[in-house]
């Protein structure tokens, strides 16, 4: 078995994985483990600090927006427009005609008084109305 060592930001002691052995730096925790990934990726950035620098500019100069690129695709691609549209009343039409259930868990009546007792006895709906017809105890 490994010797134990300390945990460098919970202080506690723990027993390396056998696997990692000297490599493993904190007891596993998940806070623990946070903290190593931030200080680790802090460590790398330090030594490489023009890393993340210069790339977009190049891209955005070359490539342009996410905007300009949807709007030149669209206007290249008009059949692609009208298969969308398409796509979408199909999907606003099948949303509108969507069956309701009387079991449904958003179907919620709400009773102020507290000697009324009502049971849902029937349910129909049309495309954005819903009718509910109470029966009174």
């Amino acid at each position: 078995m490994l010797p134990r060592q300390r945990c460098p930001f919970c202080r506690r002691w723990f027993h390396p994985h056998p696997r990692l052995k000297q490599r493993q730096r904190t007891c596993g925790r998940l806070d623990c483990c946070r903290k190593q990934k931030r200080k680790s990726n802090q460590h790398w950035r330090m030594g490489n600090p023009n890393y993340f620098r210069g790339g977009y500019a190049l891209q955005k100069e070359k490539y342009g927006t996410r905007s300009a690129y949807r709007q030149h695709y669209r206007q290249q691609h008009p059949d692609y427009v009208q298969r969308n549209a398409a796509s979408v009343r199909k999907w606003r039409q099948r949303l509108r005609s969507a069956p309701v259930s009387s079991t449904s868990s958003d179907l919620h009546v709400t009773i102020e008084s507290e000697k009324t007792s009502l049971r849902i006895a029937h349910v129909s709906s049309t495309s954005r109305d819903i009718f509910v017809t109470l029966d009174t105890s």
